[in-house]
């Protein structure tokens, strides 16, 4: 009894002290706590690459932003995150990949907090396809069995003009005196035009091709549609009169007219 009366009154002493000097209780401050998340990553974009595609997009503006979460989608697979970026970087190069495979990319960013923004909008997809430099084609006429190209097989090489297999094959027209792309097999062809470099076209045109011949000209861009249904494109780097040299890119996704070149590695 004697202890239940001491702990009593030091209770009411300890009642007494706070009334008269008040006390300080240490608990969260809902209002203080930061929840608003970062923008949303603006200007999100893909290029393609052989085996490997390319994101980038703007940098946010936060002064609390922690980095960035780049996300991928397939066809019929779910959402998944493949990278988290840190602050200062806003660049990825996904290299788990495979050619002729579409994907859909996204981009959201974080603060310190762990505060997340909605995805970037779904217009960043790519299908990555393969691509080669510096194939030669001779002269049908001079050298056959080095005439021709099959953009399906590059790994051939040059091979014989009269093979069906190939979609393309160089020559000299000695009446018109110029250089000059054929196609056997029903592959179509397009000039568009003069440009510095490769990645200066991005897309292959659906339309506006001609077929059995076109003429060639030095560091001009041609859009190739194959007979069977693939796009590809090549860049006249040297003529001569009894060759020509190109780099060239090939879609291996029927009917995709995805054709951005790859990057340096």
């Amino acid at each position: 009894m004697k202890i239940l009366k001491e702990l009593i009154t030091q209770f009411l002493c300890i009642i007494l002290v706070a009334t008269l000097i008040g006390c300080y209780i240490d608990v969260d401050n809902d209002d203080n706590i930061d929840r608003e998340p970062p923008a949303v990553p603006r200007g999100v974009r893909t290029i393609t690459g052989d085996e490997y595609v390319h994101i980038e997009w703007y940098p946010n503006a936060e002064s609390d932003l922690a980095g960035y979460t780049v996300w991928r989608r397939e066809n019929n697979r779910n959402l998944e995150a493949i990278a988290d970026i840190l602050v200062g970087t806003t660049h990825y190069t996904d290299r788990d990949v495979r050619n002729g495979r579409t994907y859909y990319y996204f981009v959201s960013a974080y603060d310190s907090n762990d505060n997340e923004s909605d995805l970037s909008p779904e217009n960043a997809w790519d299908t990555p396809r393969p691509a080669g430099r510096n194939i030669v084609l001779d002269d049908y006429q001079l050298a056959p069995d080095r005439s021709g190209f099959d953009f399906s097989q590059p790994h051939r090489g040059a091979g014989a003009w009269d093979d069906r297999n190939n979609d393309i094959f160089f020559g000299l027209d000695t009446e018109r005196n110029i250089r000059v792309l054929y196609s056997e097999n029903g592959t179509e062809m397009q000039d568009l035009g003069y440009h510095e470099g490769f990645d200066d076209v991005d897309f292959a045109p659906e339309f506006g091709y001609t077929t059995e011949f076109i003429e060639l000209f030095e560091g001009h861009i041609y859009a190739i549609y194959t007979a069977d249904g693939n796009f590809a494109k090549i860049h006249v780097r040297k003529l001569f009169d009894d060759a020509v040299e190109f780099d060239w890119a090939y879609q291996t996704e029927p009917e995709n007219i995805q054709l951005a070149p790859a990057l340096p590695r």
